[in-house]
């Protein structure tokens, strides 16, 4: 089976200290979404019937959940998608 440049062949959970920021222009400004995972994506396929992956953080944005490609794809004007340490407040 030939999996397709762009899917998610698996996702690990992460910790709640990670955000993915983007902004959607003057009228909405910057978006703060948490990231729930790192999903390994598809980037290319090998002559060998290999794949190439690459981690990328999943995301939750709005009732469904994202990866960057996903984003771009569906965001005309997308700009810089920045990923960040969420800063907590320790005791």
């Amino acid at each position: 089976m030939k999996i397709a440049t762009d899917s998610i062949i698996n996702i690990a959970p992460t910790t709640p200290d990670w955000v993915v920021a983007f902004d959607l222009g003057e009228e909405t400004g910057e978006v703060v979404c948490p990231v729930i995972g790192w999903a390994t994506v598809v980037q290319a396929h090998m002559q060998d019937g290999t794949v190439t992956t690459e981690v990328k953080p999943a995301f939750l944005w709005g009732d469904m959940v994202w990866i960057e490609n996903e984003l771009r794809d569906h965001t005309p004007g997308l700009g810089h998608v920045e990923i960040r340490a969420r800063e907590i407040t320790r005791a």
